[in-house]
């Protein structure tokens, strides 16, 4: 009999109450380990968002894994149960010697099912991402009605159940007069930092405005009646503490002398790392023309030699074309994925069908009983004993049908995204300019190793599993793909 551990989460108190429940998942889970001969040795139990890293029983988890070598497998009731962000579903995916299995979920015991299975747990993050979009989204409809959308800013104070910012009563003078000292005289930036410091200007926790965070202030449109959100300015409705003129007069002094440089755009820093000394490669610019990119050399001497940015994009480009699909991979995928999918409902109608029925009959032997205590064919001990049997099992089979009624199917359609983008990407590269060359590099690396005239890409999850099916040619979909637990 295979050893495995469960682990079991709810995100919130509430959600522990209702829906996906630790005792709905425990039953379910229980259940199917008796099913699938396996032995449960030990259960993790959290009430803890998956979204960010830090979970305290996953981490016990993660630790009593390699000491017990002989728990080969974790079992979830979903994998969105186990993770929703990459680094830790990574971290246990590669763990040598254990594999995931998802109760709920049959994917093919292959690499095909590995890699469904991962762009699942990334897009299980991507649903909790939307969640917060939705927020923005409200803040920004807020911007857009002249309300602010964010915590007062310095000078204000916070709605408090008033519609708009209003001005505090003592900080919204000091903030002006700010402003007026800076536009009338001859002083620099620093120096106005310790002249708002001794006029009492102060945070909203209480401390003194730097350098940087004074300039913001000096920066912010707020003062004059607009809000900047998103970078978007819209008529605010609250009480301004300056005019336009006054905002306008500071901008003139920041730009002609106090206002930091801005830095140079180099679109390719941040992604490569030198394969001579492992140090970064940044970029500087030659003869206000030229954009080369070079090691840092911040370990001594390197042989990493400079490279034009226009040769660097090209040299790029076979990082991109080693994660092209073609039209008929896509295909073929998505054809699993959706045969897989229209399986996954077929299951759940029938599993939910026979679980009603079960509920029916119990209902029906429940009810039978109990007018055979009122009869006296019974004794009230009798009756209580199975009472107390039919109740749990009753429970038992509400929270399986519970749980089956809010499984959410896996986002086909942005795996179909995911799947044309990496058939479009190399043909988008040739067309794009550096900095969306930059961008679509980003979204497909964690790095990428530059030594000489080569560029060894370290690619993201899923798509370090798409470029080694691209060179094996292992994980397309053939006639073994047998639905089978993701392990």
């Amino acid at each position: 009999m295979r050893k495995v551990v469960c682990y079991i989460r709810v995100s919130t108190e509430e959600q522990a109450s209702h829906g996906h429940s630790i005792e709905a998942q425990q039953h379910m889970l229980r259940d199917y380990a008796q099913g699938h001969d396996l032995e449960i040795v030990e259960e993790f139990v959290e009430h803890r968002s998956a979204y960010k890293r830090g979970r305290p029983g996953y981490e016990r988890m993660l630790k009593y894994l390699p000491r017990h070598r002989s728990v080969t497998a974790v079992l979830c009731y979903k994998i969105d149960r186990l993770a929703r962000n990459l680094k830790d579903y990574s971290e246990l995916d590669e763990m040598v010697g254990v594999s995931i299995i998802s109760a709920t979920e049959a994917l093919p015991d292959n690499a095909t099912g590995k890699l469904i299975g991962t762009v699942q747990a990334a897009f299980s993050r991507y649903s909790s991402a939307q969640l917060g979009e939705r927020v923005r989204d409200v803040l920004t409809t807020r911007a857009q009605h002249g309300k602010w959308p964010a915590p007062a800013p310095v000078g204000y104070d916070d709605a408090a159940g008033r519609p708009l910012i209003t001005p505090n009563p003592v900080m919204a003078p000091i903030v002006r007069r700010v402003f007026e000292i800076y536009a009338h005289e001859d002083i620099s930036l620093s120096q106005l930092v310790i002249v708002a410091r001794d006029l009492g200007l102060r945070t909203r926790n209480g401390g003194s405005l730097g350098k940087a965070a004074l300039h913001k202030l000096l920066q912010h449109p707020i003062y004059y009646g607009a809000i900047r959100w998103k970078g978007i300015l819209y008529p605010g409705k609250h009480e301004p503490l300056i005019s336009k003129g006054l905002f306008d007069l500071v901008q003139e002094r920041l730009k002609s002398g106090s206002s930091p440089l801005t830095k140079r755009s180099f679109p390719y820093r941040g992604i490569l790392t030198c394969g001579y000394c492992g140090c970064n490669i940044t970029a500087s610019r030659a003869k206000k023309r030229y954009t080369y990119y070079h090691c840092t050399h911040g370990r001594g001497s390197c042989d990493q030699p400079y490279i034009r940015e226009e040769a660097l994009s090209d040299l790029l480009l076979p990082v991109v074309e080693g994660l092209h699909m073609s039209e008929d991979l896509v295909r073929a995928l998505l054809e699993c994925m959706y045969e897989r999918h229209k399986d996954e409902i077929e299951r759940r109608e029938k599993e939910l069908e026979a679980l009603q029925k079960e509920e029916e009959r119990l209902r029906t032997r429940r009810d039978m009983a109990y007018e055979d205590k009122l009869d006296g064919k019974i004794t009230e001990a009798r009756w209580l004993d199975m009472e107390r049997r039919w109740s749990s099992d009753a429970q038992g089979l509400h929270h399986r049908i519970v749980l089956l009624g809010e499984e959410n199917e896996p986002a086909v359609d942005e795996v179909q995204e995911t799947f044309e983008l990496l058939q479009r990407a190399p043909r988008l590269y040739l067309e794009q300019t550096h900095e969306e060359r930059a961008r679509l590099l980003k979204t497909l690396l964690s790095n990428c190793v530059l030594k000489g005239g080569s560029a060894e890409p370290v690619y993201k999850k899923p798509f370090d599993l798409v470029a080694e099916g691209h060179v094996s040619g292992n994980w397309l979909p053939g006639e073994d793909s047998n639905l089978q637990p993701f392990g």
